[in-house]
């Protein structure tokens, strides 16, 4: 049955004991939802992502243990999130990842019904799940977190339990390894041409040889990536380009 004719499972994520209470009566008197769990900091939250199936995240930005906007990227495709803060400039950033609804506190019961009406009318409409594949990235320069668009990126370096991405503006360090990052790109545009290298085509200007076997990918900087043997051979299946 779908998920627009049954029961709502919501999680809330607030660090403010008497705003994560005003939160639950909001929800439960909306009607057709249930509060299945809920979060004081980001730790706890992300604990219990990772046991607590929910359809509905209301989520704070500012948390103990660091922003509410981190732990977007790992959340399930199928999770609705609906954002909880009193900061109205990072709303461009919440509906840049894809959030249903941005809520400004102070905020009464009309806002909070028409967030859960809107998440569903997506289910209804076949909105949701989203697809699985990313198309923004948060990463962290200084103190504060910048979206990055997936398409603007050339390519993504691991580094230990990093990547380095890497855009034609940009190399910074996100705290994510090189594989959890892959399983959300789109295999035909990103490719892992080395166990440390996966590279949009996108951006790739030419492929030139190395040796016999391996080929490297060059950018618009001239920067190149040599590519494994295997890597190579994937970079000749996907890129269909001739190498110089």
């Amino acid at each position: 049955m779908s998920v627009s004719n049954t029961e709502l499972r919501v999680i809330v994520a607030e660090d403010e004991p008497l705003a994560r209470q005003a939160l639950r009566r909001f929800v439960m008197v909306s009607g057709g939802c249930t509060v299945v769990a809920e979060a004081e900091d980001l730790p706890a939250l992300r604990d219990l992502i990772a046991v607590q199936p929910a359809d509905v995240l209301f989520l704070d930005i500012t948390m103990p243990g660091g922003s509410g906007l981190d732990v977007v990227p790992s959340l399930p495709a199928s999770m609705a999130v609906i954002f909880t803060t009193a900061h109205a400039e990072y709303a461009a950033t919440a509906y840049a990842l894809d959030a249903v609804d941005y809520l400004v506190k102070p905020f009464g019961q009309d806002r909070v019904s028409e967030a859960l009406a809107r998440v569903r009318r997506l289910h209804a409409a076949g909105s949701l799940p989203a697809t699985e594949q990313r198309r923004m990235l948060l990463v962290r320069i200084g103190t504060r977190l910048h979206p990055v668009a997936i398409d603007d990126v050339w390519r993504f370096e691991g580094c230990d339990d990093f990547v380095r991405v890497i855009t034609a503006e940009r190399s910074v360090l996100h705290g994510e390894t090189l594989s959890a990052m892959q399983a959300g790109l789109e295999a035909g545009q990103f490719v892992r041409v080395h166990r440390s290298h996966v590279i949009n085509l996108r951006h790739v200007t030419r492929v030139v040889r190395c040796d016999d076997r391996r080929l490297a990918a060059e950018f618009p900087d001239g920067t190149r990536v040599t590519c494994s043997r295997a890597g190579s051979m994937l970079l000749r299946k996907f890129a269909r380009i001739a190498a110089g």
